[in-house]
């Protein structure tokens, strides 16, 4: 009986061990100090959230290290389904579609965040080690969540 319950106390250390180094690095307030971390070609993922099953290659683009911030987005190959959605200007061949945010702010949340029109993005950051990007879009009744890693 005290050896398994031994063995059970070793097993839940063991997965506490591999859980608490999975976790993500909480995230970092973006300030006027840390922006020019930000500035760069970023590359993840996006998903859309409307029945599409896989994600879509994405590199965001962050311009400049003061605010007004410009930020690109390009989706690389994007289902015919959702690419029929986007406006035919920012569309390119192999349905690769690029928009771009102007004007981007440091809101009171810590993120970077962008807003033409009705157009929408927020950009949340995560320093440490490997450094990375978080967030969301809405564009042209498209929204897409996306995580991204520095390129």
């Amino acid at each position: 009986m005290r050896k398994s319950i031994c063995l059970v106390g070793i097993g839940s250390l063991f997965v506490s061990l591999v859980l608490i180094g999975c976790a993500s690095a909480p995230k970092t307030l973006v300030t006027t100090s840390n922006l020019p971390a930000l500035r760069g070609t970023w590359q993840g993922w996006t998903s859309f959230g409307i029945g599409q099953s896989r994600p879509v290659l994405t590199w965001v683009e962050i311009v400049g290290d003061t605010v007004p911030v410009t930020a690109r987005i390009t989706l690389n190959n994007v289902p015919d389904p959702v690419a029929l959605i986007f406006p035919a200007e920012v569309k390119t061949a192999g349905n690769n579609v690029t928009f771009q945010f102007t004007d981007g702010v440091i809101n009171n949340q810590g993120a970077l965040f962008f807003q033409n029109g009705k157009n929408v993005l927020e950009i949340t950051y995560f320093a440490g080690e490997k450094p990375k990007i978080e967030g969301w879009f809405y564009y042209w009744t498209v929204k897409g969540t996306f995580d991204a890693n520095r390129k």
